[in-house]
């Protein structure tokens, strides 16, 4: 679905006080966007009114007027750095982001994570899987389904 359709969407289910859909919706969205700042915004927006302020710092944590006791909740529920890190879900380097705040926030994050860990280990940010891969598994799930119930189906006929 187009963004604009899906966030016309959230824009309704909020209007009626349906939270959890539009969380679902922009949640979405955050995951084919996680560069967007602004939908991080709105996802933190809908959480901050049913006032889950841990989750409201964790997608504002980028935004510069992000309310310092959300935050607060944010590190508090996810104490090391490293955690932070993968919690943002943030997709490939701080160079990505689209402001100067978001960057330097990030590779500040990314800076603590690597001194939490061991030396030589390295910090990687998540990477997303490729589609090809993620294609490759569903058809050969699909295709490991389909022997199985032939597979029952030639038993049953056997038995019979």
């Amino acid at each position: 679905m187009a963004k604009a359709y899906v966030l016309d969407k959230v824009d309704v289910d909020v209007a009626h006080g349906r939270t959890q859909p539009a969380i679902q919706r922009l949640s979405s969205l955050v995951a084919v966007h996680p560069h967007d700042l602004d939908l991080r915004h709105r996802l933190a927006a809908v959480h901050r009114m049913t006032g889950n302020a841990i989750e409201a710092g964790r997608w504002d944590y980028l935004s510069q007027g992000t309310e310092p006791a959300e935050i607060s909740a944010f590190e508090r529920a996810f104490p090391s750095a490293a955690q932070r890190l993968r919690a943002l879900r943030w997709e490939g380097s701080a160079d990505l982001a689209p402001t100067d705040h978001a960057r330097t926030r990030l590779a500040e994050l990314a800076a603590a994570a690597a001194a939490e860990l061991p030396v030589g280990v390295p910090v990687a940010v998540p990477q997303r899987r490729p589609f090809l891969v993620s294609a490759a598994a569903l058809v050969g799930g699909g295709a490991v389904l389909a022997l199985a119930v032939l597979g029952v189906m030639t038993i049953v006929g056997w038995l019979t």
